[in-house]
Parts: structure tokens; C-alpha cells; sequence
């Protein structure tokens, strides 16, 4: 500012006149522009009546145009979708027209899915300086050409927005979608360019015929928001497209394509082939004096069969017709296990069951096998070349009725040779029970005869 220097005083003279002092006047400033004609934007809180839906890839505002009055109120919602995720953005709000605003400049940080949301208003009360248009935009401060722009506009109390003009268009939140997903949470579409508060069909397109249509309604800045769902059986792999029409205006938008693809199937893994049914005999040789003894006899263990499945046993004597084989079913464990002790009958008579014998398991589809022998002991009588008596008809010993007397001292016989062989059979224990077989009788006969013959004197 140019300023004027003078004296504190200046005296003036004219011949034959006498002036006064005269003091100069300050010069008047020139004129600024009231405070009230600069504006300041800050950030304002999300609301519903800021929320701001965006494209995928770009950012959106909650309304195109809003007067002084809602934004100061209200301001304006600026929301992103398919940004760059877990990034921190720069955002800037610039007037665009040359008011007097300051611009607003912040950051902002989009979530997993690149999203994120914000709003911005003018400080203080409703201010003609704040109208005009304004430039938002966003950069990734790494990725300069990791951007995205858009525009509102501030109209004065008196100017009322502009009609969007129609022209539909819409977008889809992904192109590519497997049918799995398709059908649990649909296809998100959104749109803008439709007649404000009009009806608007939205159809989703395949090649014969639409396989979804529903109708919508756009808001007041002819935008709609809604989700394209699967028919109830599906859609097979392959391409589809979105499309909208607009009610009033009849115009219809471009058609969004998409994929559907296939779900991925995860090869089945390798099994581990099921374990082969054994049979373990034990022991494999036993004396005739254990075998007939209850809590020894011969154990006959299955692993490996189906749990719960009935486990045949059936042992047979080689040649020997006059023990009674055993035959029973049991069941097999919750871990496919089952066991039987198997033992002969005949306590009082062990060399009964002297021989070999054959072990057949049927275990489901499974025919298990083993043996098992029973052998002869110093404790189980004479042998079978002394079971007749001795040179002098002393080894028997025993009397007509058949009495266990035992033999004389020469005698070299089994010490009970008139007994009779009655229960020769073999039984087996399955869980602590006994399973009894019916048998024996032959053997008794048998030896009962053989003695008739032996010794005349019993005739």
C-alpha cells in the first residue's frame, strides 16, 4: 500500500490573507473481502445421509449436487470400492471453480476388500462461498497412477440442481465367480444414470432367456444398488451378462458380462490300504495235560476283521473221529479283534485229544487258517504199546465195572485204563464264558469196546 509522508504541520501564506493549519487526511484502505466470503472444509461424520456408493476401481460421492445449506449440514459422502487393499491413500477436495475455499487434503485407508469411506463438509455456518463445483481425488502416494477422481457441485439457496440426464449404466462387483459362490452370495450390482425415483428392471441375461429379473428403484440421483442371485438350480460354467432398464425413459444400460466357473475339486487323498485279517494260534504244540486244563488250552486270536462282524472258529481234529470239533461265532470288537481258548473236555482223560488239528477262521470275506498240536507228556498214562497191559495181565489193573483202581506196581498202562472216556470233546472260552459243545460219546464207546476185547476177564 502506497503511503503518504507530511508534515505535522504546514503553514500557508498569501499576501494579505493568513490561513490556518492545515493536517492531511490518512488515506482510506481498500476494501478486502468480509471474512465471511472465505470458506474452510473439514471432515464430517459418515451418516445415512452420506452414504456413497462407488464402482469397482473408482471412487463415488454421496450426491452430485447439494446446496450450501445440506453441506454445511450434512457435507458429502466420498466412498472407494476395488481400490488397492490395506492401503493408505491421499485424498484431496479442491474447489474447482476459483471460490474461496481452502482445499481439504487427508488420507484415508481402504480395507481388505480396497474399500473405504469418509465424508467432508464446510465449517460454519452456510456461506455463499462455498458454492461452486469441487474435485475429489484420491493417489496412492507409492503408485502415482494408482488413482481415482470425481466431482459435486455446491448450488446457492436459490439454484436448483440440474436433472442427471438418463443414461444408464451398470457394473458389477467381479467378472469372474464360481457357481458355488454364485449361489451362496449372488452377484452385487450397482448402476447410475436412470431417471431419478423411477422404476428400473434389472435382468440377468443367458443366452436363451433372462435367468433373473427384478425390478428396483432408483434414488433421488437415478442410482440403483442391488444383488443378481443364481436360479434355484444353479448355472452351469460360462458366460452371463447383466443388463437394466430404464421404466420411464425405456432406455437400456450396456450388458456387465461375467463368468461363472467351475468349482475346484481337491483330488481325493490316498488311502491307506485297510489291514489284512491274521490269525495267531498259540501255542502251536501244547501238552495233552495243559489242553485240558480250563485257563490254558490253545488261544485263537483274529485281529483286522470288520468291527462288530460275526467271526466263525471251527477246529477238527486230524483223523482222530472220536473228539468232537468246535464249532461257534462270535463277535468281533470295536477295533475288529476277537479270541477263543479252546481246550479239551475230558479232564481225566488227556491222551484223548492227542494229534494235530486244523484252525479255519471265517472272518467276513476273509478264510483264515492254522493248526495247532496236542502232544503226548510223562504225566498223560502209558504208551500205546503198554495201553493193552504188561507181559503178565497186570497193566490194566482195573475191575469189570470199570472202577479207577489203577494198576498193580509192574504195570506200565495209563493208570486208568477202565475209565471211561465219556465228554471228549473241545469247548472254548469267548469273554470269559464257556461255550459247551455236545460230544464225546464215540470216544467212550470206542475205548469201552477195545477194553471188551483186551480183557476176557471182564466178560
Amino acid at each position: 500500500m502506497k503511503k503518504l509522508v507530511l508534515a505535522p504541520a504546514v503553514a500557508l501564506a498569501i499576501t494579505g490573507l493568513a490561513a490556518s493549519p492545515v493536517m492531511a487526511a490518512p488515506e482510506t484502505p481498500a476494501q478486502t473481502q468480509p471474512t465471511s466470503q472465505t470458506g474452510a472444509l473439514q471432515k464430517a461424520k459418515v451418516s445415512g445421509a452420506t452414504s456413497a456408493d462407488a464402482q469397482a476401481g473408482t471412487i463415488g460421492v454421496s450426491a452430485d449436487s447439494v446446496t450450501v445449506e445440506e453441506f454445511a449440514e450434512n457435507g458429502v459422502g466420498i466412498a472407494g470400492e476395488g481400490l488397492t487393499p490395506d492401503t493408505e491413500y491421499a485424498l484431496a477436495v479442491t474447489p474447482a471453480d476459483g471460490q474461496a475455499v481452502n482445499p481439504y487434503e487427508t488420507t484415508v485407508t481402504t480395507d481388505a476388500s480396497g474399500a473405504f469411506e469418509t465424508a467432508v463438509e464446510g465449517v460454519g455456518e452456510p456461506n455463499p462461498a462455498f458454492v461452486g463445483s469441487y474435485t475429489v481425488t484420491v493417489t496412492n502416494p507409492e503408485d502415482a497412477e494408482d488413482s481415482a477422481t470425481t466431482t459435486f457441485k455446491v448450488t446457492g439457496d436459490a439454484e436448483e440442481p440440474e436433472a442427471p440426464a438418463v443414461d444408464p449404466k451398470v457394473s458389477l462387483n467381479t467378472e469372474k465367480i464360481s457357481a458355488s459362490d454364485f449361489e451362496k452370495d449372488g452377484l452385487k450390482v450397482t448402476g447410475e444414470g436412470f431417471t431419478p425415483d423411477s422404476a428400473v428392471t434389472v435382468l440377468g441375461n443367458a443366452t436363451q432367456s433372462p435367468f433373473f429379473q427384478e425390478e428396483v428403484k432408483a434414488d433421488e440421483d437415478g442410482k440403483i444398488s442391488t444383488t443378481v442371485e443364481a436360479p434355484e438350480d444353479g448355472l452351469e460354467p460360462g458366460d452371463y451378462s447383466v443388463s437394466a432398464v430404464d421404466a420411464e425413459s425405456e432406455e437400456v444400460s450396456n450388458s456387465a458380462k461375467f463368468t461363472v466357473t467351475a468349482d475346484e475339486t481337491e483330488e481325493p487323498k490316498p488311502t491307506t490300504p485297510a489291514a489284512e485279517a491274521t490269525l495267531k494260534v498259540s501255542p502251536e504244540t501244547i501238552e495233552a495235560a495243559d489242553f485240558v486244563v480250563e485257563n490254558k488250552g490253545v488261544t485263537l486270536a483274529v485281529e483286522n476283521c470288520e468291527p462288530g462282524s460275526d467271526v466263525h472258529y471251527l477246529v477238527t481234529p486230524k483223523g482222530n473221529s472220536n473228539v468232537t470239533a468246535y464249532d461257534n461265532t462270535v463277535k468281533a470288537d470295536d477295533e475288529g479283534n476277537a479270541s477263543v481258548n479252546v481246550y479239551g473236555t475230558s479232564a481225566n482223560d488227556p491222551s484223548a485229544y492227542l494229534g494235530d488239528y486244523d484252525v479255519t477262521v471265517t472272518c467276513g470275506d476273509d478264510e483264515l487258517t492254522g493248526a495247532f498240536t496236542v502232544s503226548d507228556d510223562a504225566n498223560a498214562g502209558g504208551s500205546d504199546g503198554n495201553e493193552d497191559g504188561n507181559e503178565d495181565g497186570n497193566a490194566d489193573g482195573g475191575n469189570e465195572d470199570g472202577n479207577a483202581d489203577g494198576g498193580d506196581d509192574d504195570g506200565n498202562g495209563n493208570g486208568g485204563g477202565d475209565l471211561p472216556r465219556t465228554g471228549t470233546e473241545l469247548t472254548g472260552l469267548v469273554g470269559g464264558a464257556a461255550l459247551l459243545l455236545i460230544g464225546g460219546a464215540a470216544v467212550t464207546m470206542t475205548m469201552r469196546r477195545k477194553k471188551a476185547v483186551e480183557d476176557p476177564s471182564a466178560i
